[in-house]
C-alpha cells in the first residue's frame, strides 16, 4: 500500500485489493493507539508501522469488516513526522477505496486541533475524525449492510480545556472540572441522541481498574485522570484507547481497550491483537481476539556480562529488542556495543551496581535514575527545546512537592 524502499510513500492509484465479502451481521475492526511517528529507542518503527497498516486493510478485508475503529493516539506526538501524516493520509484512502468506513479520535498523543483540522470534509468518503471539544458527544448515524449504528465519537477531553459552554453545564461548584466529569457529559449528550437499537462509543481514557504499561504517558498527576466505568454504561459496544494492554472492563466483553498493535516498551510482553466485532442490529455483540503478526516483541535478560554473553544464553532474545539488567556490580565498558554483537536489537543497558542504577540509554548515554524533579525538568527541555525559567520552574517545584512529599494532587 505504501511502503517504499526507505519509508516513503507511494500513492495507491488505484488500489488492487477487491471489496469485502459482506455478511449478514455488521463486523467492526477495533484498535487504538497506533503512534504512528514512534521510535523503540534509537530504532524507528515507521516501516514496522506502514507495514501494519497494510495488514490491518487487508484483515478487513478479507473479515468483511465494515468499520474500522482507531481510538486515539495516532500519532505519537501533537506535531508528528511529515512520513507519519503522509502514512496516516495514505491509509485513510486505501480503506476508503477498499469501500470500508473509518471512525477515529484524537488521544492525548495527538494535536486536537491538527486531527481535527478537516473536522466534517471528508465525512462524505464516511471517513469520521474527530479531536477536542467542538463535536464531542455527537451521533452519528451511519447506514450499513444491515441497518443502521448510532456512533459517538469522544476524544480525549482535557478537563482544563474545557470551554465555557462545558463548564456551565458542569456548574463547577458541584462539579469541578476532572476527566470524569467532561467525560460524563459527554457520554450523556450521546446517550440522550441515540436514535436506534444499536450503538458505538469510541472514547480515549484511563478507566479506573485498568492494567497500565511503562510506554502511556499520564494524563493528569496523582490519579485525577482516572473515570469510573459506569461513565460509559449504555452503548451496545464501546471502543477504548489510552492503555496500552488488551483488556475488558469490569467484566463486561463489550466495553474494553485493544491495546497497542506495536510494542512500545519493556513491560508490554504480551502478544499484541486487535478486536474483530460483529455487532448485531439488536445491539448484541460477539467478539473474536485477531493476534497482530507484525513487529518484535520484547523480552528483559538478566545477568553478568559474561553470562548473557555466553554462546547458550537466551536464544529466545536474539530476534526481540532487548533490556539487558547487568548484575556485575561494577562499571562495565562498552556493555551496550559487546551485548548487540549476541542481542543485535538490544535497546537498553541497566547497570545494577552497589547502591545505584546507571541507565545507558538508546542513543548511548549514561545516566542515573532520574529524580522527579530532574526527569521534569529534562521532558520540558526535550520537548519545548529550551529550559524552564525561573518561575515555571519554582511553580513545577512546588507541584512536585505538593504531590510526592505531602501525598495530595493538584488540579
Amino acid at each position: 500500500m505504501h511502503v517504499g524502499a526507505k519509508g516513503s510513500c507511494r500513492c495507491p492509484t488505484p488500489l488492487s485489493h477487491p471489496t469485502p465479502t459482506i455478511g449478514p451481521i455488521m463486523k467492526i475492526l477495533h484498535t487504538s493507539d497506533w503512534h504512528l511517528g514512534r521510535n523503540f529507542g534509537s530504532v524507528s518503527l515507521h516501516d514496522v508501522q506502514a507495514e501494519f497498516c497494510d495488514w490491518v486493510l487487508q484483515t478487513a478485508i478479507d473479515n468483511g469488516v465494515e468499520l474500522l475503529v482507531v481510538a486515539g493516539d495516532l500519532y505519537d506526538r501533537s506535531i508528528p513526522p511529515q512520513e507519519s501524516v503522509a502514512l496516516w493520509r495514505q491509509t485513510l484512502i486505501a480503506f476508503h477505496q477498499a469501500g470500508i468506513a473509518v471512525v477515529a479520535i484524537a488521544g492525548n498523543h495527538d494535536g486536537a486541533d491538527r486531527v481535527s483540522a478537516f473536522d466534517g470534509l471528508t465525512d462524505e468518503a464516511r471517513v469520521f475524525v474527530r479531536g477536542g471539544y467542538g463535536r464531542a458527544g455527537e451521533i452519528i448515524t451511519l447506514e450499513f449492510s444491515d441497518g443502521p449504528l448510532d456512533i459517538a465519537l469522544i476524544p480525549f477531553l482535557d478537563p482544563q480545556l474545557a470551554p465555557p459552554e462545558w463548564t456551565s453545564e458542569l456548574g463547577e461548584a458541584d462539579r469541578p472540572r476532572t476527566h470524569e466529569t467532561v467525560l460524563d457529559l459527554a457520554t450523556t449528550r450521546s446517550r440522550i441522541a441515540l436514535r436506534g437499537s444499536r450503538s458505538l462509543a469510541v472514547a480515549h481514557a484511563f478507566v479506573a481498574g485498568s492494567s497500565e504499561s511503562d510506554s502511556e504517558r499520564n494524563l493528569t498527576v496523582g490519579g485525577t485522570d482516572k473515570i469510573g466505568a459506569a461513565v460509559l454504561e449504555g452503548f451496545s459496544y464501546v471502543a477504548l484507547g489510552h492503555l496500552h494492554t488488551p483488556q475488558v472492563i469490569g467484566g463486561a466483553e463489550n466495553i474494553r481497550y485493544s491495546g497497542t498493535p506495536l510494542a512500545y516498551s519493556f513491560s508490554e510482553t504480551g502478544r499484541k491483537s486487535i478486536v474483530l466485532v460483529e455487532l448485531a442490529v439488536d445491539g448484541s455483540c460477539s467478539i473474536e481476539i485477531v493476534p497482530v503478526p507484525i513487529g518484535r516483541g520484547v523480552v528483559t535478560i538478566v545477568g553478568t556480562i559474561e553470562e548473557l554473553l555466553a554462546p547458550d544464553a537466551h536464544p529466545e532474545a536474539i530476534d526481540l529488542y532487548v533490556k539487558a539488567v547487568l548484575t556485575d556490580g561494577a562499571y562495565v565498558v562498552d556493555a551496550k556495543l559487546r551485548l548487540q554483537k549476541r542481542y543485535p536489537y538490544c535497546t537498553d543497558v541497566v547497570m545494577k551496581n552497589a547502591g545505584t542504577t546507571t541507565a545507558i540509554g538508546a542513543d548511548g548515554e549514561i545516566r542515573a535514575e532520574l529524580q522527579p524533579r530532574d526527569a521534569a525538568e529534562k521532558f520540558w527541555a526535550d520537548i519545548v527545546n529550551e529550559p524552564l525559567t525561573d518561575l515555571q520552574s519554582d511553580t513545577l517545584v512546588a507541584a512536585i512537592d505538593k504531590v510526592f512529599i505531602t501525598g495530595e494532587a493538584t488540579r
